[in-house]
């Protein structure tokens, strides 16, 4: 890496800059909670296996460009109030509950935000996130990350999801057209990540932290964003 006249950073959002106190589970347990009395006598558990199915069918729909992020979001609640005979029109209602519920448990990690600027300060640096847009954009918005980065691009806005080497491509191109060997991607996820910064030719690093799993030979891994530093030439 340090023989490449490295000129942008990018950065995977979420556990990348953002870590999430919560797993998957918990935060459906908490949106159930809001509305227990409404699903009744629904358990959470029943809850919980409904949503987890039609909300992945809902993502793969909007991956394929069948349907956009929005109608995705809302038709994981609607699919699954409708699965579960109860009344449809909470799906709009439990879609900002669970919008509020990400928020309130997640935060940007205690260095972000000082990594961030001092890379900025020789590079060109930018976000590079799976997920809806609408959701995604509300993290960027609620944490000011906007105010720290020269771009994000969000997959569902893109039309390509990581690990597809287009949405790398298309943020290479967003950094100043710079070539892959001038970039430099970090991420926490092995496989949409790492896999994808690989295929795309950009320097991958990985942000270990406490996830399972061992990347490719040759893969910088780093436990924190301001290990980062160390692995850069000349900051």
């Amino acid at each position: 890496m340090n023989q490449s006249p490295i000129k942008a950073i990018l950065f995977d959002m979420d556990g990348t800059l953002i870590k999430h106190t919560w797993q998957y589970e918990q935060i459906t347990s908490a949106l159930f909670e809001k509305f227990a009395d409404a699903l009744a006598p629904v358990t959470r558990d029943e809850f919980y296996s409904v949503f987890w199915t039609k909300n992945v069918d809902m993502w793969y729909m909007m991956i394929d460009g069948a349907i956009d992020g929005d109608t995705a979001q809302r038709y994981s609640y609607v699919n699954t109030l409708r699965a579960l005979g109860k009344e449809l029109a909470l799906a709009d209602e439990m879609v900002a509950a669970w919008v509020k519920l990400v928020l309130a448990e997640a935060s940007p990690f205690e260095d972000t935000f000082s990594v961030l600027e001092t890379l900025r300060r020789k590079y060109t640096v930018g976000i590079v996130t799976n997920g809806f847009s609408t959701m995604q954009r509300a993290k960027i918005n609620h944490y000011g990350l906007d105010d720290h980065v020269d771009f994000s691009l969000v997959s569902e806005e893109v039309g390509f999801h990581k690990p597809d080497v287009r949405i790398f491509e298309a943020a290479l191109r967003r950094a100043g057209n710079v070539l892959p060997s001038q970039a430099v991607f970090i991420g926490d996820n092995l496989t949409t990540d790492i896999a994808g910064a690989l295929a795309s030719g950009i320097h991958p690093v990985w942000v270990a932290g406490t996830a399972d799993g061992t990347p490719p030979d040759g893969v910088a891994t780093i436990q924190s964003l301001t290990d980062l530093l160390a692995l850069l030439p000349n900051i």
